[in-house]
């Protein structure tokens, strides 16, 4: 189990409580977050001695394909999303990508068919796309321009290691992109432990962007450029809403939406943000 009173992330003492009583929609079990004053990471407390049941459970978004109002909203998020992270990455060419954590392996098709060379790993996922493989042995046999861990960092349990080994698979020039949810974002000063942005206890790490840099600055390496993720605001604010239990979570979450991203024009603290490492 986690020291509460120690960074997970940077072995500093110097922590606090940060939001608490938040409840897992899914297991409906209770967890907080505790915050370090040194590095600015947050990291969930009670961490789970077994996470892979909290993944297995059948209503988890990357692998569920029942149809709802909540599912053709996650589908067309998905969808816009994928546009807009392949615009991004054409901004630097093209060349060959891998997706770690690729879930369903919904960005590994989409790259496929937009000029890419994409290959997809994702150890959980039992449905997976044939561009996709469980077999880390497989993904190490190349080299890669891009590789891509969209909100996966923050499922690690050792995010620094991670990134380390990532970096690794790099081809000369090649880039990490790495998107994870923002702490310091409207929505989730507006949310607090009702903000879906946290998603615990399968978010183990909540960073805000000194945080994120601080961590990259650990590994030798620069952010080059970051982007927002727009849409993010939008669906976060929605499940955040139906925490709440709003009934009115789809008019609710899109107002609150709306508003973090006006907010962030001015404060660049997007809901989720792409950070461009090399």
């Amino acid at each position: 189990m986690t020291n509460k009173t120690l960074c997970s992330l940077c072995g500093s003492k110097k922590t606090f409580l940060g939001d608490k009583n938040i409840v897992d929609a899914l297991s409906l079990e209770v967890f907080n977050v505790y915050v370090c004053s040194t590095c600015s990471v947050g990291y969930t407390y009670p961490r789970p001695k077994n996470i892979n049941k909290y993944y297995d459970q059948e209503d988890y978004d990357s692998y569920q394909k029942k149809k709802s109002l909540y599912n053709t909203i996650y589908s067309l998020v998905q969808s816009l999303n994928n546009f807009y992270k392949i615009k991004i990455i054409k901004t630097f060419g093209l060349g060959n990508i891998l997706d770690y954590g690729a879930g369903s392996g919904s960005f590994v098709r989409y790259a496929n068919k937009r000029g890419f060379k994409a290959l997809g790993y994702e150890p959980i996922n039992t449905k997976r796309d044939k561009n996709v493989t469980n077999k880390i042995e497989k993904i190490k046999k190349h080299k890669y321009k891009f590789i891509t861990l969209w909100h996966v960092l923050e499922h690690s349990t050792d995010p620094k290691m991670l990134l380390s080994n990532v970096k690794k698979m790099l081809s000369e020039g090649g880039k990490i992109i790495v998107a994870v949810p923002n702490r310091g974002s409207y929505d989730n000063i507006y949310y607090k432990n009702y903000w879906a942005g946290y998603d615990v206890p399968r978010h183990l790490y909540h960073f805000n962007q000194k945080s994120f840099y601080w961590l990259v600055s650990e590994l030798n390496m620069s952010i080059v450029k970051t982007k927002p993720l727009y849409f993010d605001a939008y669906y976060v604010s929605m499940l955040s809403e139906k925490n709440k239990k709003n009934p009115l979570w789809v008019l609710f979450g899109f107002l609150v939406g709306f508003i973090s991203n006006i907010c962030a024009v001015f404060t660049k603290k997007h809901s989720s943000i792409i950070y461009i490492i090399e």
